[in-house]
């Protein structure tokens, strides 16, 4: 029998409008299939919410059935983050799921950003409201630093001091009128906070004081409380992390928008997740937008690459070093590191009022974040931006010349802060010895050492001897250096062969060219040793 022309037009056009249908959903990030509806679909779609919340009372198989979902392994299983091009959108998905008497998880408006469980898909489909959808990925603190050797580990220099002692106490102000954001496990009560102002918002349930707390807690009492640097700064306490130091990206996202939305300045971020998350890039970008500065902890993997949020742009990242201003081991290593921080045995708050050595990347992070707070409050308040400038300009050199994947851009020092506006100050300082690490045993090898000026003053005519082993010293006679700059010479020698015993020793001095005037002549030596790796 055949079929009329009419009938022909009608199948062609079915066909085109499947496949141009098709074409648009595989353009969105996460596409998610169904096979075909049953009526009672249909129906709910355009009928009352009453007719939705009737259907979802009938057995599950009737429901809709979804191809299943395939979850990253850190992923966060059974729940998706959908986010909107407009308003429109966002609401109107928003007033389905309410329809069909579905509560999402959680939502944030400012993001246009809705988190909801898995079977959400089968009623209220992503794709009709321009959706794009994305996973909730684990995050957590970054790991205590165990897979080092603990030989290695044991030449680590413990600071054993409190913040307010490491850094001689505020910079600035005493962070009176600011509010920083502490995004981590809670915080615990504690003396050390009696005088302390604090909002506290629980994300995860639990409490913010309760169990598993003791992270935030060491965290924040760098910040604040009268051990910490800012003293006075007033805190917002998110927990965004439960009892076993475990969280999800969404939460740190919804705590960041928060945190901006209540007028922190600052927010600390001693946690990290490897996987990129669309919702925790764009909440970053939020509050980046508002002029909200962000600190992360830069991980204690000894990967080299950084989790997120430290890995964003935005975000300033900040490294662990140890008490002799050394490279603490454990911390994963990249050139976008912003800063290196004491992150090595330093005393802070414990919970039962105590008191711990508290070390990694999130005990480093709140140091620039206290710092930060300190700046920002005080009669001679700086802005955000200029408070950062102003950090980066007295950096202290520390590892290869300049910027460096192990230190980043450098070491705060809070003396050459404090002493930015005396003039005349004299401090010339062996910043380091470098070799190479992959430095092959038994070749001919260069070593760097690197001068500083730190003082205030011209640095005219200093001398730099350098000692290897047993060998005459080898001198230079330094150009001027201004305050703050560098300068490098390259000394060549014989690397150890594999297997030797032999060590490298190493010395280097700088002599002002008035020693006497020198205000801190212990930096004006190091002494360093290799040995091959076996």
């Amino acid at each position: 029998m055949k079929l009329s022309r009419t009938l022909w037009t009608f199948m062609a056009l079915a066909l085109l409008g499947g496949l141009i249908g098709y074409y648009l959903s595989s353009m969105r990030p996460l596409a998610f299939s169904t096979v075909s509806e049953p009526e009672a679909v249909k129906s709910v779609e355009n009928g009352s919410s009453e007719d939705a919340r009737e259907f979802l009372a009938q057995p599950l198989i009737e429901a809709p059935q979804l191809a299943a979902v395939d979850y990253p392994s850190a992923a966060i299983q059974g729940e998706l983050l959908l986010r909107f091009a407009s308003r429109e959108d966002y609401f109107a998905y928003l007033q389905a799921l309410a329809a069909a008497g579905i509560d999402p998880l959680g939502q944030i408006d400012s993001l246009l950003t809705v988190r909801i469980p898995e079977p959400a898909l089968a009623v209220a489909k992503p794709g009709d409201f321009g959706a794009e959808a994305d996973y909730s990925y684990q995050v957590e603190s970054p790991l205590p630093p165990v897979q080092i050797d603990p030989e290695a580990l044991a030449r680590l220099t413990a600071f054993a001091s409190s913040a307010r002692m490491i850094t001689g106490g505020p910079l600035a102000g005493s962070g009176q009128g600011v509010l920083v954001a502490v995004l981590d496990s809670g915080i615990q009560a504690h003396p050390q906070f009696d005088e302390v102002s604090m909002q506290q918002l629980d994300l995860v349930g639990g409490g913010v004081g309760g169990d598993g707390a003791a992270h935030g807690t060491a965290v924040a009492s760098i910040i604040a409380g009268y051990e910490g640097i800012a003293p006075d700064t007033e805190l917002f306490v998110v927990r965004v992390l439960d009892d076993q130091g475990l969280g999800n990206s969404y939460h740190v996202a919804q705590g960041i928008v928060e945190a901006v939305d209540r007028g922190a300045l600052v927010i600390n971020l001693s946690l990290g997740v490897y996987q990129d998350s669309t919702v925790l890039r764009a909440a970053v970008q939020y509050a980046h937008a508002s002029g909200v500065l962000m600190v992360a902890a830069a991980g204690n993997d000894g990967y080299g690459r950084m989790p997120y949020p430290a890995a964003y742009s935005e975000v300033l990242s900040v490294t662990a070093v140890d008490a002799q201003g050394q490279y603490a081991l454990f911390p994963n290593q990249s050139e976008a590191i912003d800063f290196a921080a004491p992150g090595v045995g330093v005393l802070t708050a414990q919970e039962d009022e105590g008191t711990m050595l508290f070390s990694g990347t999130s005990a480093a992070a709140p140091f620039v974040t206290g710092t930060l707070a300190s700046l920002l409050s005080g009669e001679a308040a700086l802005p955000a931006q200029q408070a950062v400038e102003l950090l980066q300009s007295y950096l202290n050199d520390q590892g290869a010349a300049g910027v460096d994947p192990v230190y980043g851009a450098g070491l705060l020092d809070w003396d050459r802060l404090r002493e930015r506006t005396t003039a005349g100050i004299v401090d010339a300082a062996l910043a380091d010895i470098y070799l190479d690490p992959r430095a092959l045993p038994g070749t001919n090898m260069p070593i760097e050492v690197t001068v500083q000026n730190r003082g205030t003053a011209w640095m005219n005519a200093a001398e730099l001897e350098v000692f290897i082993g047993e060998a005459e010293p080898v001198s230079y006679i330094l150009n001027a250096l201004g305050p703050g700059q560098t300068t490098t010479r390259k000394v060549f020698t014989t690397i150890p062969s594999q297997g030797s015993d032999v060590l490298l020793s190493l010395a280097a001095r700088v002599l002002p060219a008035s020693p006497n005037a020198d205000v801190r002549p212990k930096n004006n030596l190091k002494v360093v040793r290799f040995r091959p790796l076996q």
